[in-house]
């Protein structure tokens, strides 16, 4: 299963990450907020669970994963920069990002939801060229 990392929570990203896993994708969407509210406002309800969110049961994957209270950049301030995020993410295991920011000692928040069964790994070239007709607003 593909997964495409989203920095930020802005409108722009939610509606990236909406159309991105509507394509087939998986999203990871780091934010410096705990909980941003348009991810909470936008997504509600979309997973068909109006309760308190579980972990997705076994066969299936999270297509929308929150990791929140992060700071990504090469500031001071920043508590992981994009080289190293990058460096991570392409290992394809998805704890590995949350491994290393809990060892570095980041307070992150996280959610999954949106959960998609993992047997419908799709041909990378169709899922691209569906990915490429939507549009981009820059």
């Amino acid at each position: 299963m593909q997964r495409v990392a989203i920095v930020g929570d802005s409108p722009a990203a939610l509606s990236t990450a909406e159309r991105l896993i509507r394509a087939g994708l998986c999203v990871d969407l780091y934010c410096e907020r705990p909980a941003p509210f348009g991810l909470l406002r936008r997504f509600a309800g979309l997973s068909g669970a109006e309760s308190v969110a579980e972990p997705c049961p076994k066969g299936t994957t999270p297509r929308l994963r929150l990791i929140g209270n992060v700071r990504v950049g090469y500031g001071p301030d920043a508590d992981i920069n994009h080289s190293d995020l990058n460096q991570l993410s392409a290992s394809g295991d998805r704890h590995l990002v949350l491994l290393e920011l809990m060892a570095r000692g980041v307070a992150i928040t996280t959610w999954e939801g949106l959960c998609g069964p993992t047997d419908d790994v799709e041909d990378w070239a169709a899922v691209t060229a569906r990915a490429q007709r939507a549009p981009v607003c820059f």
